[in-house]
């Protein structure tokens, strides 16, 4: 067997992937796969009324095999039966693939339906080495950089090897989008041309993703900031997902950002500083105001209510909003709609409590409930997509200006710019306030622009290059 031999400096010692991702078996999905199961998946939703019958079915077309100049990049979650207790790895050939294989088509196989799908295998950390009290950071970081070698090696063999300069789209879960994040930081935080490249990355389940408090880049990251409108490339979706009921957990301080390990093996820009940073998650689909939960998605294999599909949607189910109790608590809330004529079943009050989770904890089902939000927002990305890198090669900051009159106001105010109609301004305006919350988002088609705020309080309006503060009195 050929072995691709990468290293990774970290304290302890090099360590290398010995991983051949030149060799199709190292894949769970591949375009080149001779048996590529998820290319021949249907990944139409059966949408299921309330009476447990298929109300309408959703067709999507299936791209897995098809190159339409966007990629697929999937990193699956962890999935271990009874793992070491202490950070170490486990093994691929000591992994249930099988079963790894069909938790990504139950939460990534709809990503198929914008191009080529690539899942690779890797040797898995176990969670003490992400979670686990009484281990040393060094014990922690070996684990991960190990696992994570294997991530690094089967990005950079698809990049040599399959991407032709296509379009990417990164995605995963839990474990997967820790080791993602590294992936970012590793390969596109300091590269222009591959963060053009970027679509976005869909990062269900990690800890957090933080900044400070004006700001939605610089913390795992230096470039790549979080997405503050629907229609931004080269960004970051994140969310977590609770029960409404449930207070916010408190920060684990044994996660990955605060291991300054990391940040010395360039895996992390900067650790997280719980006294100045802000912890964020999309706000864009979901605000602040509760709202029934637009498809709730799950693969029809636990149910079989849907003979003919795969996949089945149940709609406004539950109500969903944006929650913060504090600069360091925030997550995707979700809350039963009681209807005693609704026969469909409650997946998040049968969702048993993790060992390493709080109880109302809706890790495990992050992807089911966010799912459709974040294909939606992906849709309007590739159609009207606009990256931070080509906004900082066309216009110089120097160039880039605008202004707010009055300031303070009493809810009605006037924007300026030197700037409209340029690429720069193409959604690229977004008002947020205290909380983080999105309030609105707008773009200039004219040197000025009225936008009215009905509450009072402290504003900040952002653009792609500069923010301002204002308040509404």
């Amino acid at each position: 067997m050929k072995y691709l031999f990468l290293f990774i400096t970290c304290i302890p010692h090099i360590i290398y992937s010995q991983t051949d991702y030149g060799q199709l078996g190292n894949w769970y999905y591949h375009p080149d796969k001779f048996i590529n199961f998820i290319e021949n998946y249907d990944l139409d939703i059966a949408v299921i009324n309330k009476n447990l019958e298929v109300d309408s079915v959703i067709q999507i077309e299936n791209n897995a095999g098809n190159d339409t100049g966007i990629d697929v990049f999937w990193l699956h979650p962890t999935e271990l039966t009874n793992p070491p207790f202490f950070p170490t790895v486990v093994p691929i050939e000591d992994q249930n693939t099988a079963l790894i294989g069909a938790v990504i088509l139950g939460q990534g196989a709809l990503f198929a339906k914008y191009g080529r799908f690539y899942a690779p295998m890797y040797r898995q950390a176990t969670p003490a080495s992400f979670l686990g009290f009484g281990f040393s950071e060094e014990s922690r970081a070996e684990a991960l950089i190990e696992t994570y070698s294997d991530v690094k090696a089967a990005f950079l063999h698809y990049l040599n090897n399959e991407n032709n300069g296509n379009k990417i789209i990164i995605a995963g879960h839990s474990q997967g989008s820790f080791l993602l994040a590294m992936l970012l930081r590793d390969f596109f935080d300091d590269d222009p041309e591959l963060r053009e490249q970027l679509v976005t990355a869909s990062l269900a389940g990690m800890g957090y993703v933080y900044s400070s408090y004006d700001e939605y880049a610089g913390g795992w990251w230096e470039n790549i900031p979080l997405c503050t409108s629907s229609n931004e490339c080269g960004c970051i979706h994140y969310w977590r997902s609770y029960k409404e009921s449930l207070d916010i957990p408190d920060p684990n301080l044994n996660l990955p950002s605060y291991n300054p390990i990391l940040v010395d093996s360039g895996l992390v820009y900067r650790t997280t500083n719980n006294v100045d940073d802000w912890f964020r998650q999309d706000s864009l689909y979901y605000g602040s105001m509760s709202r029934p939960l637009r498809y709730y998605i799950a693969p029809d294999a636990s149910y079989n209510l849907a003979p003919n599909q795969n996949i089945i949607a149940f709609d406004s189910l539950y109500n969903a909003r944006f929650k913060r109790e504090s600069s360091l608590e925030v997550g995707l809330s979700l809350e039963y709609i009681e209807d005693a004529n609704d026969l469909r079943p409650n997946d998040i009050d049968s969702t048993s409590a993790s060992p390493i989770f709080s109880e109302g904890d809706l890790h495990v089902k992050d992807y089911h409930i966010y799912l459709w939000a974040i294909l939606e927002q992906i849709d309007s990305k590739l159609e009207n997509c606009s990256t931070i890198s080509s906004v900082s090669d066309e216009l110089p900051l120097d160039e880039i200006d605008f202004s707010v009159h009055p300031n303070p106001s009493r809810g009605t105010f006037t924007i300026r710019t030197k700037h409209p109609s340029t690429e720069f301004n193409q959604g690229a305006f977004t008002v947020i306030n205290t909380l983080g919350q999105v309030v609105e988002t707008f773009t200039m088609s004219s040197n000025e622009k009225v936008i009215n705020i009905d509450d009072k309080g402290i504003y900040f309006i952002i653009s792609k290059r500069g923010y301002t503060k204002i308040v509404v009195n």
